[in-house]
């Protein structure tokens, strides 16, 4: 059973700050949120996502004797509230959270006795708890809010027989759908990094020959209809002792990141087609040559239209597209007192800096921190807009990136009179009378976006 939390929780809030970016050019770290300890309920957050402009969420996953992992909410510079927990008996796991489409909140937990688990959701509020069965089937925690439904990779507990993974698509209405099975000979899903979706329309993810992340190393592609294929392998043997990535970027394509081999055994970058090429971009450096420079563990593209991450070893990095140039962007404390980014997890927000989460190191029990790099605010991007046709009052989605504070919409120049921003990803809005076949438009505080794909009006 899931329950009801106490409204709020004090937590320890940190001051650690770098000098004035504006004022030097020196990156801003700011610790926004480090639990007392690493026992205390707060400790330990894993995911991080903007659900208005200022106002972030983030799970906990630690877990007590009273408390289970717990959804809380944060401002800068504010105290933390603490908007839902999951029960502590019997103990559950839990390490993924998304908003989907309609602005619920989705997570998927693993009950350790019963080897077993769930999925559930509650409202951006807190409230309305529900759950959803799974079968034999547990979240991997790779839980990503696609158009209209979630995409998870799955697992069985030994227990229950050969272990196994697949794939999984849960609607909104928590209807769990297993849309692939791996097999040994298939390779598997790789879990605890989510998924993507491709300039294309299509979901993406890393997966490896075995369960424990044996070689040969591939990524998958899986169709909105459910097929299931690999776009490619990666020949040979790669080091991945802390962890892979894989993002898809603006420029249409996949970049990722392996955390041993490359030139210098310190880990790589690589760029992946959608035709199913790939190519190391960037190596890291020979480990002492750059502080930290080695072991890369996360990627996120923002708004210079370059790549950030972070190493095993806290620094931050910095690939730039356009040049393919590697660069040291702000080194963070190496005795971990800022976080230890095994891994760091980023997002970039609607007022431009990068926010961060790690689950250990910290003053306390691990670290949701800022980093102010003097980036542009993001605009708002739309990817998809379903469906492409309708009459007056149907209701469209339009999925993209950045939509938060979305202040109108207008089909091809005609106002939406009603519309609503569910999350940073997704707006619905109701075709307004008068509107004509043409464009979509969207408007926030950052700037606006217009549709490439025309809205037909029947």
């Amino acid at each position: 059973m899931l329950r009801r939390s106490l409204p709020v929780l004090s937590l320890a809030l940190g001051s650690i700050t770098a000098t004035n970016l504006a004022a030097t050019g020196t990156p801003i770290y700011k610790l926004l949120y480090s639990a007392p300890n690493p026992s205390s309920q707060g400790a330990a957050p894993v995911t991080l996502f903007e659900v208005s402009p200022g106002l972030y969420y983030f799970l906990s996953s630690e877990l007590g004797a009273t408390f289970g992992p717990s959804i809380f909410s944060i401002r800068d510079g504010g105290s933390p509230k603490l908007i839902y927990s999951l029960t502590a008996s019997p103990q559950v796991l839990s390490q993924s959270l998304v908003q989907a489409a309609n602005g619920r909140l989705y997570g998927g937990v693993f009950i350790v006795s019963q080897k077993d688990g769930y999925y559930y959701s509650v409202s951006a509020s807190g409230q309305d708890p529900q759950q959803y069965q799974t079968g034999k089937w547990s979240s991997s925690w790779a839980m990503t809010a696609m158009p209209g439904d979630i995409y998870d990779a799955v697992g069985t507990a030994a227990t229950q027989g050969p272990q196994s993974y697949g794939l999984a698509r849960i609607d909104e209405d928590g209807k769990v759908t297993m849309v692939h099975e791996s097999s040994p000979a298939g390779g598997y899903p790789t879990g605890s990094m989510k998924l993507v979706l491709g300039a294309d329309g299509n979901i993406y993810g890393f997966g490896s020959q075995s369960l424990d992340l044996s070689p040969p190393f591939f990524i998958y592609r899986l169709t909105p209809s459910g097929e299931y294929s690999r776009l490619l392998t990666f020949s040979g043997t790669y080091g991945v002792a802390h962890g892979v990535s894989l993002i898809a970027a603006s420029d249409g394509n996949l970049y990722g990141t392996f955390s041993g081999s490359g030139a210098n055994n310190t880990g790589f970058i690589y760029q992946a087609t959608l035709s199913g090429q790939w190519q190391t971009v960037a190596n890291f450096p020979v480990q002492g040559t750059a502080e930290g420079m080695s072991e890369p563990g996360s990627l996120v593209e923002a708004s210079d239209f370059a790549l950030y991450g972070a190493t095993v070893h806290n620094a931050i990095f910095r690939y730039d597209l356009a040049t393919r140039a590697l660069t040291l962007a702000y080194q963070m404390n190496v005795n971990n007192l800022q976080g230890s980014c095994a891994p760091c997890n980023f997002i970039q927000a609607m007022d431009g800096k990068l926010y961060g989460t790690a689950a250990i190191g910290g003053p306390g029990g691990g670290a949701v921190f800022s980093l102010d790099f003097g980036l542009p605010k993001p605009l708002p991007s739309i990817a998809q807009m379903t469906p492409a046709s309708g009459s007056v009052g149907q209701k469209i989605l339009l999925w993209g990136s950045h939509l938060l504070g979305a202040s109108s919409v207008t089909f091809n120049g005609v106002a939406a009179t009603s519309f609503q921003v569910n999350s940073t990803q997704a707006v619905t809005a109701i075709v307004p009378p008068g509107a004509t076949t043409g464009p979509v438009s969207l408007t926030t505080a950052n700037g606006s976006v217009t549709t490439r794909q025309t809205f037909t009006v029947q």
